[in-house]
């Protein structure tokens, strides 16, 4: 028979689950200002007490949701793991926007919150703010890693610049993606991530070109 403490200890993770979905659910929809304790109570049934019992405040609750957000989005995005494969250089740029592409579909509420996060600038920065900003930099250093990595089996000894570059690229075209798919219904997104894949495949070549 399992302990009353670990009967509770399920509970309280049960309760913390639920809030970060209900938070997660109002914050991709209403942004920060408007999320609130009191619409993720209406939404979860849970007392107010039980919310702060968890989360200090409205701020943490809405920097462990970021957080919450991202890994649900990790497991269904591309890992920008660098391997040694043969599969030709554009194919393997197709791939990782294609995998990014269908992760926004599945789990688009991540980049919803941080890019309104992104967007907010105030006097003083909500931790959610600094959680997704931290979180950016984080996958700018995995992609700079990817296109090292993919630079280095297609031209060797590339300048580590050129890698940078094109990270930064990379993520402003993901970021491009999410938002005109989100606001234009109607768009072929299928088109645009291989358009935008075959642009940044050439720009990386001519890259590499203008670097040797």
């Amino acid at each position: 028979m399992p302990r009353k403490t670990d009967r509770h200890h399920q509970q309280g993770d049960v309760s913390r689950q639920r809030i970060l979905e209900a938070a997660l659910e109002i914050a991709a929809e209403r942004g920060y200002d408007g999320t609130s304790v009191a619409l993720v109570t209406e939404k979860t049934g849970l007392p107010a007490s039980s919310i702060y019992w968890h989360f200090k405040n409205k701020d943490s609750l809405l920097a462990e949701v970021l957080e919450f957000s991202y890994r649900n989005w990790r497991e269904v995005g591309p890992t920008w793991k660098a391997s040694v494969t043969q599969t030709p250089f554009e194919e393997q740029v197709h791939a990782r926007f294609r995998d990014a592409a269908a992760a926004f579909s599945r789990k688009p509420e991540f980049w919803r919150l941080g890019l309104m996060l992104a967007l907010e600038h105030r006097v003083k920065e909500p931790a959610a703010r600094g959680r997704y900003i931290e979180i950016r930099q984080d996958t700018l250093a995995r992609l700079t890693e990817w296109w090292s990595g993919l630079l280095e089996q297609e031209h060797p000894g590339t300048s580590p610049d050129v890698a940078i570059t094109l990270a930064r690229f990379h993520l402003a075209a993901m970021d491009g993606l999410f938002v005109g798919a989100n606001a234009n219904r109607g768009w072929d997104l299928d088109w645009l991530v291989d358009t935008v894949a075959s642009g940044l495949a050439v720009a990386a070549r001519r890259l590499t070109q203008v670097a040797s």
